[in-house]
């Protein structure tokens, strides 16, 4: 696949790749069964991208009420990340 992708011409190389890598991606965290909602959290993120994982963090902590994100910062401040 690498020689494949080495061989296509340089304009279009990156924009395969880039559909390829869509292929193998998770895609969209799924509802949570039984109310195991960390269970289920931890398994997607276990399978995101980095870019996924920061794109759902920063998305996540700009929807939380003040109160959450302050508590939020604490918890990570802790160390309990």
């Amino acid at each position: 696949m690498a020689d494949a992708a080495a061989d296509c011409p340089p304009e279009i190389r990156a924009r395969l790749l880039e559909r390829l890598l869509d292929q193998f991606r998770p895609a969209w965290p799924v509802p949570a069964f039984m109310g195991r909602v960390m269970e289920e959290a931890g398994f997607w993120a276990d399978m995101a991208s980095r870019a996924e994982l920061k794109a759902y963090a920063l998305a996540c902590y700009r929807r939380m009420p003040p109160q959450d994100r302050v508590a939020f910062i604490d918890y990570l401040a802790k160390g309990a990340a």
